[in-house]
């Protein structure tokens, strides 16, 4: 939702006994701050940027009654007048402490201050809902709306005795439902729909069998669902092929009763090769996840730039001992090209008047820092710079093959202002007073889908003890927070953040665009924290694709040892060094980047 602020305009009364003020009212940016609701199953996400809180329920809380306990408000001024912002004036539209709302549709309410600003507070619920029978193919389609689950079956069975594997609506304690045992199995009676859309594909004339059954929940009138079949001739079916360098993403509809394989084969090749087992779909493999429904695989071992073709066979064992295969059509899918950062092994940097660039010119960069803000201040405030093995063989790892290594420390300029050390794919844009803009990104000439970076690190995470923003005073005294992430996005441009402006600020776990994420904090990922993370060593981070048929169009990597430096909040003992980063486009047996 777009920022909404309505200015109120003031008609003046002139009195020849007022003084005239001319003095402009402040901008007051008003937030909800806290929001505590009964019945939820996780946090509630307060986005500054859209002014929307988003409250996810459990499956078991009414979803029409809502019970708010308590809400409070913020306010932080927003332009240069020397104002200090008073929460307690806030004025809402609504009193919202002890109401039970109906969450179905999204609640507004207005702040107002100096001027108003309207927020929206939305509820998610996920149901987990399940309806499967023997013979289905790929997942069941919801149809939330119309009250209708729809299940493609093996049109080789027999429709009078669809036997119902798994079966729920909701949680048993709140909702009503047959047993599985009680939904009807008799499905012979034909139906034709002119239009029935399954799978995100619209099927016309569609020979359909229905049945029905009756769902009630929170005492609410009881709603029947329509139970609907399509019989469907089990032949592998790809939902998509995607390529990257040496490596192609596969996934087909599942089909009960066969096994779905995989084969592939250099383009003009006679021989099908088969796909190994240990490349199908697991659920900690975050390079290919299991998904309800669903067959996947990554093929590996390919080379770049090189046509393939891909094809699925259904495998199933019939009554007679003998095996019945039944292929899908063949696939053709070309590779990528390798691609490497620019100036990714951190060897070459140059200095124009007091500030450190890495790059060997400054009118060809790749990376950016926050140094052209810092040193507007004086040298010392590089806090991204070089570091020489010649000065300090500690500076550069003993396996690395350069001479040169990033350094970045973060320190509370002038007791004034706390910023973090950080290096990004980007560039630096304009100081504005004691804030910047910055943007994040460069363009790929080229589609690449790399499974995972690699880079050597060593860092020293310090003890918080600076607050730029009030809401993480918690934070002080606790560990710093290291991040470092890598995004693949479907972006037309850089996206620029201004830091005197959070409703800029980047979270690439929720930011529209993104289809490859590698993600590290030093909070959420113990798996990637070493014991002595003030050595050197070498971390890979995996790549996760919500989607490998978007061709990216920009490529986004941040490292900062300083993670809430957004909110300029860190520790001023934080650093890191940085080198030998690189894409890797691989993996081996073992599910493992090479």
């Amino acid at each position: 939702m777009n920022r909404r602020i309505i200015i109120t305009l003031f008609a003046a009364l002139a009195l020849a006994s007022c003084i005239k003020n001319d003095l402009p009212k402040p901008v007051v940016d008003l937030y909800i701050a806290s929001l505590d609701v009964e019945g939820t199953s996780g946090d509630v996400v307060i986005d500054r940027s859209t002014y929307t809180a988003t409250i996810p329920l459990a499956e078991e809380t009414n979803i029409e009654a809502v019970k708010f306990n308590s809400v409070t408000y913020g306010a932080d001024v927003v332009t240069n007048v020397s104002y200090d912002a008073d929460a307690s004036k806030i004025v809402a539209s609504k009193e919202l402490d002890g109401k039970v709302i109906n969450m179905s549709q999204p609640e507004y309410i207005a702040l107002s201050y100096f001027q108003t600003f309207e927020w929206k507070i939305v509820a998610t619920q996920h149901i987990n809902r399940m309806w499967s029978v023997d013979g289905q193919i790929g997942a069941t389609e919801w149809d939330l709306e119309g009250h209708r689950a729809i299940v493609r079956r093996r049109s080789d069975r027999d429709l009078s005795n669809v036997v119902t594997d798994t079966l729920r609506f909701g949680p048993t304690s709140v909702y009503s439902y047959p047993s599985k045992g009680e939904v009807p199995t008799n499905f012979e009676k034909e139906e034709v729909w002119p239009t029935l859309t399954i799978n995100g594909e619209t099927l016309q004339d569609v020979s359909v069998r229905v049945a029905t059954v009756t769902v009630s929940a929170f005492d609410n009138a009881p709603v029947v669902w329509k139970l609907v079949v399509v019989p469907t001739l089990a032949e592998p079916e790809f939902k998509h092929i995607s390529a990257g360098a040496n490596v192609i993403w596969v996934k087909a509809n599942a089909i009960d009763g066969s096994k779905i394989l995989f084969k592939y084969r250099k383009m003009g090749e006679e021989g099908w090769v088969e796909t190994k087992e240990s490349w199908y779909s697991n659920e900690s493999n975050p390079y290919n996840r299991t998904e309800t429904g669903f067959v996947k695989a990554v093929i590996r071992g390919l080379e770049q730039n090189t046509e393939y073709e891909v094809q699925g066979w259904a495998v199933t064992q019939l009554e007679d001992g003998t095996t019945s295969e039944i292929p899908s059509k063949v696939f053709s899918v070309t590779t990528s090209q390798h691609y490497q950062m620019p100036n990714s092994d951190m060897e070459n940097w140059c200095k124009e008047g007091p500030c450190w660039y890495p790059g060997s010119s400054v009118m060809d960069l790749y990376w950016g820092t926050g140094n052209p803000g810092g040193t507007s201040l004086g040298e010392s405030y590089n806090l991204t710079t070089p570091a020489y093995k010649s000065v300090n063989s500690e500076n550069v790892s003993a396996d690395s093959k350069g001479t040169t290594s990033a350094y970045m420390g973060s320190q509370n300029v002038l007791n004034m202002k706390f910023a973090a050390g950080n290096l990004f794919v980007g560039y630096y844009g304009e100081t504005l007073g004691t804030n910047a803009t910055v943007y994040f990104g460069r363009p790929l000439a080229q589609d690449t889908k790399p499974v995972a970076l690699r880079f050597k690190v060593k860092y020293q995470r310090g003890t918080i003890n600076c607050i730029g923003n009030k809401d993480l005073e918690g934070k002080r005294g606790t560990n710093d927070l290291t991040k470092i992430f890598i995004c693949l996005t479907e972006w037309s441009a850089p996206h620029c953040v201004n830091s005197a402006d959070p409703t800029t600020f980047f979270d690439p776990r929720t930011a529209k665009g993104v289809c490859g994420l590698g993600y590290f904090d030093s909070d959420n990922n113990p798996e990637l924290v070493v014991e002595h993370t003030d050595e050197w060593h070498t971390m890979t981070i995996p790549i996760e694709y919500s989607n490998p048929e978007a061709v990216a169009s920009y490529i986004v990597l941040t490292f900062t040892c300083s993670g809430y430096g957004d909110y300029f909040t860190g520790s001023s003992s934080s650093w890191m060094y940085i080198d030998d980063v690189e894409l890797l486009y691989d993996l081996d047996d073992s599910n493992q980047p090479m």
